[in-house]
C-alpha cells in the first residue's frame, strides 16, 4: 500500500513539475514573440546572423567537446543524490572544461581565414568560446538541479533568463550592434550560473536519501561511461539540429544563416511541451523502481506531448504567413522553409519524450540508432536536394532528418520496452483514467 501511495506521488509530481515548466516555457515564448517583433522588424539579417553563429558554434562546442556532462549530473544526482555524487562530478566538470578550452580555440584558429569566418571579427570569436566554457558550467549545475527535483527553481532560472534576454534584445533592436548583444548573452549566463549554484546548495529541509543499495560514492569512471554512452546521440542529434545552419553559413552567407535560423527557431518553440516533459520526466523516472508505472507514464506523456504540439504546429505556420509579410518583410523568405520544418518539429516531439525515458532506465546508448539515422538522412537530402532547391532543400533534409529520428526512436522504445507500436498512438481507458486523476490530485 505505501509503494503505491510512494509512485501516485511521484505521478502527481511528474504532472506538477510539468505543467509548471511547461507554463515557464510558454512565458518564455511570449517574451521571445515580444523580443522578434523588436528584432525581427529593426535588425537586419546580417546581426542576427552572427547572433545565430555564436549560438551554433558555442553551442556546438559544449556539446561535441563537453562529453555529454549534464546528462550524467541529471542521472547520478537523482540515482545517488548530490553528496554521493559531486566529487565525482567537480573533476569531470574540470576535465570538460579543459577539453573545450583546448579544442574550441584550435578549431577556431584554424578556420580563422576560412569562409565561414573570414567576415568575423576577432572578439566575436573569442566571445564563442565564452559561450561554450559558460554553456558547460550552467549544463552542469542546471543538471544537477533537474537532478534534485528542484524543478521550481529550475523554472526560476529559465524565466529570469529569457526575461533578461527579452530585455536585451529590445535594446538591440534601438541600438542595433552586433558585439553589445553577444557579450550581453554571455553576461545573462554568466548570472543564470550563479542563481543555480545558489539553488544546488539550498535546501528546505534535509536532502533526500538514496535507495540503499545507491548509497555510495560514485566513482569518476562511472560517471564518465554513462555520459559517454549518452555522448554519441547527443553529438549526432546535435549535428542533425545544426548541419542547415552550418550549409547555409558556408554557401549562402551570414545574412541567409540569419533567415534559416529564424525559420528553425520558430520551429523550435513547438517544442516547449516536449522539452518541459522531457526535462521532468528523465529524473523522475531514473529514480523510480517500477517497471509498469514507468512504462504507463512514458506512454500518456508521450500521447499529450504528440496531440498538443500538432496542434499549435498548424497554428504557428497559419499565424506565420499572416503576420510574417506585414510584420517583419525582410524576413519574407522564411516561410517556404518553416513549412518543410513544421512536418518534422511534430514528429521529433516523440524522440524528446521517448529518448529521455529510455535514458532514464540507464540505457542512453539506445538512442545513438536514431540519431546516427537522423543524421545519415539529413546529409544524403542536403546533397541530393540543395542543387535544385537551394536553401529549400536544406530546409527539407532537416525536417526528413526528423521525422526519421522520431519514428526510428517509437520502434527502439517498442522492441526495448516491449509495447505494441499503437499503443504510442492511441490511449486506452485506464491512460485517460490516470490523466483525470493526476490533474485532480
Amino acid at each position: 500500500m505505501a509503494e503505491k501511495q510512494k509512485e501516485k506521488k511521484i505521478r502527481s509530481d511528474i504532472v506538477r513539475d510539468s505543467l509548471y515548466t511547461f507554463g515557464t516555457n510558454i512565458i518564455g515564448t511570449i517574451l521571445g514573440l515580444v523580443s522578434s517583433i523588436f528584432v525581427l522588424h529593426r535588425i537586419n539579417p546580417k546581426i542576427r546572423g552572427y547572433y545565430s553563429e555564436l549560438q551554433t558554434w558555442g553551442g556546438g562546442f559544449n556539446t561535441i567537446l563537453g562529453l555529454s556532462i549534464a546528462s550524467a549530473a541529471i542521472y547520478f544526482v537523482a540515482h545517488y543524490r548530490t553528496e554521493n555524487s559531486k566529487g565525482a562530478l567537480k573533476r569531470f566538470t574540470i576535465i570538460t572544461f579543459a577539453i573545450i578550452a583546448v579544442g574550441s580555440t584550435a578549431v577556431l584558429v584554424s578556420l580563422r581565414d576560412s569562409r565561414l569566418f573570414n567576415t568575423t571579427p576577432a572578439s566575436y570569436l573569442v566571445a564563442i568560446l565564452v559561450y561554450a566554457l559558460l554553456s558547460l558550467l550552467q549544463n552542469v549545475v542546471i543538471g544537477a538541479l533537474r537532478g534534485q527535483n528542484k524543478f521550481k527553481m529550475f523554472n526560476i532560472i529559465t524565466l529570469t533568463q529569457r526575461i533578461l534576454a527579452t530585455m536585451l534584445a529590445i535594446f538591440i533592436a534601438f541600438r542595433p550592434a552586433a558585439g553589445v548583444w553577444i557579450w550581453c548573452t554571455n553576461a545573462i549566463s554568466f548570472a543564470a550560473i550563479i542563481m543555480a549554484i545558489y539553488g544546488v546548495h539550498r535546501w528546505n529541509g534535509p536532502e533526500p536519501a538514496p535507495a540503499p543499495e545507491n548509497d555510495h560514492r560514485v566513482k569518476t569512471s562511472s560517471m564518465v561511461t554513462y555520459s559517454l554512452k549518452s555522448h554519441v546521440s547527443n553529438v549526432l542529434n546535435y549535428l542533425n539540429s545544426n548541419l542547415g545552419n552550418f550549409i547555409v553559413q558556408g554557401n549562402y552567407g551570414i545574412s541567409s544563416l540569419g533567415v534559416f535560423s529564424t525559420a528553425l527557431t520558430i520551429a523550435q518553440q513547438l517544442w516547449l511541451l516536449p522539452d518541459a516533459v522531457s526535462q521532468v520526466i528523465l529524473s523522475r523516472v531514473a529514480a523510480m523502481s517500477d517497471q509498469k508505472s514507468k512504462l504507463h507514464l512514458t506512454l500518456l506523456s508521450t500521447k499529450i506531448v504528440a496531440v498538443v504540439t500538432t496542434i499549435a504546429s498548424l497554428l504557428v505556420l497559419w499565424a506565420a504567413y499572416l503576420f510574417i509579410p506585414w510584420l517583419f518583410p525582410m524576413y519574407v523568405g522564411v516561410l517556404p522553409l518553416l513549412s518543410y520544418l513544421i512536418v518534422g518539429t511534430i514528429v521529433i516531439s516523440y524522440a524528446k519524450v521517448l529518448g529521455n525515458s529510455i535514458a532514464a532506465y540507464g540505457r542512453p546508448e539506445l538512442n545513438v540508432l536514431p540519431n546516427t539515422l537522423g543524421f545519415a538522412v539529413n546529409c544524403i537530402v542536403s546533397f541530393t536536394c540543395i542543387p535544385y532547391l537551394h536553401i529549400q532543400g536544406v530546409a527539407l533534409a532537416t525536417s526528413l532528418s526528423m521525422v526519421s529520428q522520431g519514428i526510428s526512436c517509437m520502434v527502439i522504445f517498442c522492441k526495448y520496452s516491449h509495447t505494441p507500436f499503437y499503443r504510442l498512438l492511441v490511449p486506452n481507458r485506464e491512460e485517460l483514467s490516470s490523466l483525470r486523476r493526476a490533474f485532480r490530485g
